[in-house]
């Protein structure tokens, strides 16, 4: 017999456990576990192959990590991570994932975990750093998306999509971004050709999108509406009209909201806040030129304000939200 392996799995499962060989055993899936523990455990943990002991634990059937030397794919840091991220999530203390932000220092995630922000959604701008968000997630606490930024087009080199297309196939969990059209920027052609090749790339292989639009909503309309879509879109930093939104999430977007909306003369996005369907929302900081992580909770409140619901509610809304997001950026 060897150790019971989390191996990938299919889709719409949870956790599923190999038992014995490979010629012996069906998959088994732990059903036995309450709905929400074997959820936030799971994705807590963010791994396809790590063996793991069955135990019975208060009467539940479960699963947890052994310990080295047997870990396949995590860190010993993105180990005590997760078991942190779970027994903190049911003390209340973590309750808030940042939907996106770039790049940040250890000094800069300690902050904003310090203020309950248990998780990072980390997006590159341009090819020199898809590696070092592969890096990043390792940690466990960091969920990558790899893309290049409509700022940046000019200077993607010959085979860029390929590059990507091969860094996506080779880590199943990244989501692709940051991509977008910036009206701002130059170049309005060659953003438009590198977008539509990311969206692509993004349905092809089954990822989230997380898309940048600045002044170019007419253009990022006509495409959307003309192409076979990505199985998720997040809109971060959302300044479309609230007449978009309805037609947005059909499409299945997402609609992230960032320190902007705490300002009350951005009229515009406090109006997106009120008409965007709950289980769509999702709250970022933009780190490290927007905003810090830390100020993800008072984004909650003032969100919680504008839409006059319980503060604590909208968290655990807007915190399954992001989860599920993050999950079905393999599908």
């Amino acid at each position: 017999m060897v150790p019971p392996q989390i191996k990938k799995r299919p889709k719409g499962a949870i956790f599923y456990l190999w038992h014995g060989q490979a010629d012996e055993n069906p998959w088994v899936r732990h059903d036995s576990w309450p709905e929400q523990a074997r959820l936030r455990a799971v994705r807590a943990l963010r791994v396809e192959r790590v063996p793991v002991a069955a135990h019975l634990c208060d009467g539940w059937e479960c699963a947890i990590p052994v310990v080295p030397p047997l870990f396949a794919s995590l860190s010993m840091r993105g180990f005590l991570f997760a078991i942190w991220f779970v027994v903190f999530y049911y003390l209340g203390v973590m309750k808030y994932i940042d939907a996106h932000c770039h790049i940040l220092t250890d000094t800069q995630m300690r902050d904003a975990t310090a203020h309950s922000v248990a998780g990072f959604v980390v997006n590159a701008t341009c090819p020199a750093y898809w590696d070092t968000i592969v890096e990043l997630t390792q940690r466990g606490n960091v969920f990558g998306a790899i893309g290049a930024h409509p700022w940046f087009v000019s200077d993607l080199s010959d085979g860029w999509d390929y590059e990507l297309i091969n860094a996506l196939a080779a880590h199943s969990d990244l989501m692709v971004g940051e991509i977008g059209l910036d009206k701002n920027r130059p170049d309005p052609e060659l953003q438009e050709t590198v977008f539509c090749r990311g969206l692509q790339i993004a349905r092809d292989m089954r990822r989230v999108a997380h898309i940048h639009c600045v002044g170019a909503w007419g253009k990022m309309m006509d495409i959307l509406r003309g192409v076979d879509l990505p199985p998720a879109m997040v809109f971060h930093a959302y300044s479309g009209s609230v007449e978009l939104v309805r037609e947005l999430t059909d499409m299945g977007a997402y609609f992230s909201f960032g320190a902007e909306i705490c300002n009350e003369k951005h009229t515009r996005a406090r109006n997106a806040v009120a008409a965007v369907p709950i289980s769509r929302i999702l709250v970022e900081s933009d780190a490290p030129d927007v905003a810090m992580p830390n100020t993800i909770p008072a984004i909650v409140a003032e969100i919680a304000k504008i839409r006059g619901v319980d503060t604590e509610q909208l968290t655990e809304i807007i915190y399954k939200n992001t989860l599920g997001v993050i999950n079905d950026g393999k599908i």
